[in-house]
């Protein structure tokens, strides 16, 4: 049975998608994109952990949880944990003008992760 809290974090991870596909069809920005998509899947890492806030914990420590409870156990396959730090680490560098801003290929690259992600996420809350 899905708990209120993780439903309520499944519905934010949805709502990221749909925002980050939004501004991908309306080709605002890809450093956006990659913040919803980044969004979207620590929503649904907070819904696995049925985790209403982060308390002291930081979103590196989540991800290194999801690791180690779905990664390696084979719940969740590790291209879904390279797209996830592959957008953490766009999303935790200073907003500066000088950093290089993603390109369409990490979009197109990360928009099917995400969308997998939480679709799994999902089913595995569902199924368990």
């Amino acid at each position: 049975m899905v708990t209120e809290i993780a439903k309520e974090r499944l519905a934010e991870a949805e709502q990221a998608l749909v925002d980050a596909e939004y501004i991908y069809r309306e080709n605002i920005s890809n450093l956006h994109i990659v913040t919803k998509l980044y969004h979207a899947m620590i929503y649904s890492i907070l819904a696995l952990f049925e985790m209403r806030d982060i308390g002291a914990q930081t979103h590196a420590d989540l991800i290194e949880r999801l690791e180690s409870e779905y990664v390696l156990p084979g719940v969740f396959n590790k291209t879904t944990l390279d797209a996830l730090r592959f957008a953490y680490d766009i999303t935790h560098e200073c907003d500066c003008a000088h950093l290089k801003q993603p390109e369409d290929r990490d979009v197109e690259r990360l928009l099917p992760v995400a969308r997998e992600f939480v679709r799994r996420v999902k089913i595995h809350l569902r199924d368990s």
